[in-house]
Order: structure tokens, then C-alpha cells, then sequence
């Protein structure tokens, strides 16, 4: 018969394993990237889920409140996601929070698109917003991708039974890529803008649009800054165990590259997104 002692020491060992594995459960034994899929595989199950976040700028580590952007949306019935921006508290700091409550009524941003041919697709609005930063920060598209994007993951420890927290660290050559494909795609979606009927451009005499003029100059400075730029993207996704569903995407991308000055420049974009309302 197993004496006091030892039936202490047994559910402290086991209680310790426990902590180690994130919960026992049906989920030891999995590898850290088995994790990763099925949480990626409980989303792409649901029919809609609601989402609040925000986005910050910090350039050679100084934070440009400027550059500060806070956002919400839902996605619906699998394929229809809006996007809008979101008033933080005024009582809030500058510095990147979690909290996000503060809805206004009629938000200055707003996007919505739509998933066809496996691909988010901006669908136009009445009111012209072109440049619109919000379906870059699309977030179901960013949990799309990691699927098949080539990653290293990991899980960390200190969440608790309940959350399981994964870090997903992109090839260098992958995040490069991947910074590289965005960027195209906005700076297409401004030409589109420049171009459009209800854009607000003056247009020259020759008929060439001055906001043309303009996107070739910046597109062809962006290209030169992205050719020798070092690319750094790191993922942090919590995961809620019992249901293997996200509770919040984290991402921190760092561009290290020269300016036209010759100066070395670190931007850092950092984001976050709490999902709740599953359904």
C-alpha cells in the first residue's frame, strides 16, 4: 500500500509533469508544430469570430505615436471579414496595451473584404479611402499563412493549464518574402486608388496622374530600401487548450536597412489581436 509520503510525492510529480506538458490531456505527444496546425485547423472550422487589436510603429526603438493604429472587425460566415478602426481611451498610454473596449460610433477607416479564389480580396467602397492601412492587418489572413509558411515553432512555457502559448519564428528568407508580397500589394492597391473615379486627383496635362507620378518615384525608392533589408518577423499566438481555438496573434517584424542618407534604420512594427465570439 502506497504510504503518505510517497502518494504526496506522486501528485507533486505529477502535478509538475502536468505543468511542464501545458495540461494533461489529449494534446501530449504532439510537437509543438502538431499544436500550431490544430489550432490553425480550429479556425479555419469556425463560421465567424470577432476581433479587436492594434498596430504600433517604433522606429530605432522610439514609438511614433502618429503611427499608432487601433482596429477591430469580425469575420462572417467564413469568407467576409470588416475591418475598422477603434478610438483608444483617452486615459490610455502611448504604449502598447491589450485593453481595447472603446468602439466609436462611426469609425473614419473601414474596410471589407472578401475571400475569393483563396485570396482576401478588398471590395470597393462608396467613399473614396484609398491607402487604407486595415486589410494589411487583416488577421485571418496572417493565421492563413502560417500554415504554409516555412517557421520554426516552439511552445513556451508560464501560460497555465489553460493557454497554450506558441512562438512561430520565420525564415529570414520567408519573412523577407512575405514583407516583400505586402508591400506590393499595397502599394498596387494605392496605384488602383490613383487612378480610381472617385480619387481626388488633379491630373496633369498629359493626362498622367500626379499621384502616378508620385507612386513610381516611392515604389522604386521602396524597392531599393527592400533589396538589401534584413528582415526579422516573430509570431506569438496563444491558444485556448480546451477548445484548440486563438485567443490572441502577436507579431513583431523588424526591418533593419539604409536610408538614402546612408544611416542604418530599424523599424519595428509590432501588432496585436484578441479573438473572442466564437461561432
Amino acid at each position: 500500500m502506497m504510504t503518505l509520503l510517497a502518494k504526496r510525492t506522486f501528485t507533486v510529480l505529477l502535478a509538475f509533469c502536468c505543468g511542464l506538458a501545458g495540461g494533461c490531456g489529449p494534446e501530449n505527444g504532439k510537437t509543438a508544430d502538431e499544436l500550431l496546425n490544430l489550432a490553425l485547423a480550429g479556425m479555419t472550422g469556425t463560421d465567424g469570430v470577432t476581433f479587436e487589436g492594434e498596430a504600433a510603429l517604433l522606429v530605432d526603438g522610439r514609438q511614433l505615436p502618429e503611427a499608432s493604429l487601433y482596429y477591430g472587425g469580425e469575420l462572417i460566415n467564413h469568407k467576409s471579414l470588416r475591418i475598422y478602426n477603434l478610438l483608444p481611451d483617452s486615459a490610455k498610454s502611448q504604449e502598447l496595451s491589450v485593453d481595447l473596449t472603446q468602439q466609436p460610433a462611426r469609425p473614419s477607416l473601414y474596410s471589407r473584404l472578401e475571400k475569393s479564389g483563396g485570396e482576401w480580396r478588398e471590395l470597393p467602397l462608396n467613399e473614396y479611402q484609398g491607402g487604407s492601412p486595415l486589410p494589411g492587418l487583416n488577421p485571418i489572413r496572417q493565421l492563413e499563412e502560417l500554415k504554409i509558411m516555412k517557421k520554426t515553432v516552439t511552445r513556451e512555457t508560464g501560460a497555465g493549464g489553460r493557454v497554450r502559448l506558441l512562438r512561430i519564428e520565420l525564415d529570414p528568407q520567408q519573412a523577407h518574402d512575405q514583407l516583400a508580397a505586402e508591400l506590393k500589394t499595397e502599394m498596387n492597391a494605392l496605384r488602383a486608388a490613383s487612378t480610381s473615379e472617385n480619387s481626388p486627383v488633379d491630373r496633369t496635362v498629359s493626362g498622367v496622374s500626379l499621384l502616378e507620378t508620385l507612386w513610381k518615384r516611392e515604389n522604386g525608392e521602396l524597392q531599393r530600401r527592400l533589396r538589401d533589408a534584413k528582415v526579422a518577423t516573430v509570431y506569438h499566438l496563444e491558444v485556448d487548450a480546451r477548445r484548440n481555438l486563438p485567443k490572441s496573434l502577436s507579431r513583431q517584424r523588424t526591418i533593419t536597412f539604409l536610408s538614402s542618407d546612408g544611416r542604418t534604420r530599424r523599424e519595428t512594427l509590432v501588432s496585436r489581436v484578441d479573438f473572442y465570439g466564437y461561432r
